[in-house]
């Protein structure tokens, strides 16, 4: 595949995948009707499959946005496109009803590239937060039921928040790099409530819409550290950490209700805001050569500084721990493939940001996949399996069992090296 192919073909996915992640319904959970909706591991196929440690991760042949101190890990001559694609099912469970859905869509689309020999660059878009919920409740009040008969309420909800990135890092000096991103937000976030009384009534059914549509930049900034232990700097270890700023995103509110009568009421308000708390990230990598890394990870978010169209009551503070792990038999195996086979393995465990009663939402999960190179290069297709658990089946809440694949190509490509014709 040639540089202007690959070109055409990162333009031509990466206007897809504006309109797929506007228009795709990529959960179902009825917590994602809450704050900014769900926001799942973050991460590529590689870094998810290793429980989505990212902070310690220096890869020079890998796009890992969620530190842009790793940008110059790359080498000066060459060039990486990477897209994927997600899927996932999942059991609801809440007293003695279930039910399963599945979904799936294009994940993200990136690119990364040397400017210098000590500076770099890289760009792209994934989802941030995703709202997709469908509930139906009967009203069982023994005297509503008696008077006018089953009361039904629809609560539905679809959109979400796309990031798009774009970022670069320097490094100063050996072994030391710093980087940082510009995110812009956008996305639109709709609610739809309806209330349906029986035919046979007098009363008249109420519909309710409330749409929130984001447009805004945001800024993170990351460090990494690299030190090499050994008779022959065998061993590496790498300490990163990461600052996602507090931030104000600008939001256009809209509510519309009516009946099947008339409309009743219309309010928009283009001037309101959505706070952002700092999130802070700090981890570490240890590697020994190209065949071993173990890496680990904590990162805290404080959600009750956070606002949503001023309400935060039901937020918490969020923290999480990642562990991960990769290894790889012999990466320069000429004879067997499954040797130079890269297999991965961590786990996760996250208090989220949802606080619903006395019960703080949790969300943890085991994880694994594999990198599979490609024969004579640097580029690989990689595969993530999540298997995971989110929310409590406590005071009438609903419990999440879940699975989540995604699959990574990484093209790795060198695209300044001029051609010998003997």
């Amino acid at each position: 595949m040639n540089n202007r192919k690959v070109l055409l073909l990162t333009l031509a996915l990466w206007t897809f995948s504006f309109v797929s992640f506007s228009q795709s319904l990529t959960t179902n959970s009825p917590y994602s009707r809450y704050g900014l909706g769900e926001i799942r591991t973050q991460g590529y196929a590689n870094t998810k499959a290793m429980g989505g440690i990212s902070q310690g991760i220096r890869q020079g042949t890998w796009i890992n946005y969620l530190n842009p101190a790793s940008y110059t890990s790359q080498d000066s001559m060459s060039f990486i496109f990477d897209f994927g694609v997600e899927g996932s099912t999942v059991n609801y469970r809440s007293g003695d009803q279930s039910n399963y859905n599945s979904t799936g869509n294009l994940h993200h689309i990136a690119m990364q590239f040397p400017i210098t020999k000590w500076m770099g660059a890289s760009a792209g878009i994934q989802p941030y937060s995703n709202v997709g919920y469908r509930i139906k409740y009967t009203e069982m009040d023994p005297y509503l039921l008696s008077s006018i008969g089953p009361i039904k309420y629809y609560h539905n909800g679809s959109g979400g928040i796309t990031q798009f990135y774009l970022g670069a890092a320097v490094e100063p000096f050996k072994n030391f790099s710093v980087g940082v991103n510009m995110s812009y937000f956008f996305g639109a976030m709709d609610y739809k409530t309806e209330t349906v009384f029986p035919e046979y009534t007098a009363y008249v059914g109420f519909e309710e819409l409330k749409s929130v549509v984001v447009r805004d930049i945001a800024f993170s900034i990351g460090a990494q550290y690299t030190m090499f232990f050994g008779k022959d700097n065998d061993y590496k270890v790498i300490i990163g950490g990461t600052l996602d700023n507090e931030s104000s995103l600008d939001a256009r509110y809209i509510r519309f209700s009516s009946s099947s009568i008339d409309t009743i009421s219309y309010d928009e308000n283009p001037n309101s805001s959505i706070e952002l708390p700092s999130n802070y990230a700090a981890g570490f990598t240890v590697s020994y050569r190209n065949k071993f890394m173990l890496g680990a990870e904590y990162s805290f978010q404080d959600w009750t500084k956070a606002k949503f169209l001023d309400a935060n009551d039901l937020f918490s503070a969020s923290q999480s721990i990642r562990v991960g792990m990769q290894y790889t038999p012999n990466l320069f195996d000429l004879r067997s493939y499954l040797k130079r086979v890269t297999y991965r393995a961590g786990f996760y465990h996250t208090n989220t940001f949802l606080k619903l009663g006395v019960n703080q939402i949790k969300d943890y999960g085991i994880t694994f996949g594999v990198g599979l190179p490609l024969r004579r290069s640097r580029s690989s297709f990689n595969v993530s399996f999540e298997l995971g658990r989110k929310g409590t089946l406590n005071n009438g809440l609903v419990q999440e069992n879940y699975g989540i694949i995604n699959f990574g190509f990484t093209f790795y490509d060198f695209w300044f090296l001029k051609q010998k014709i003997n």
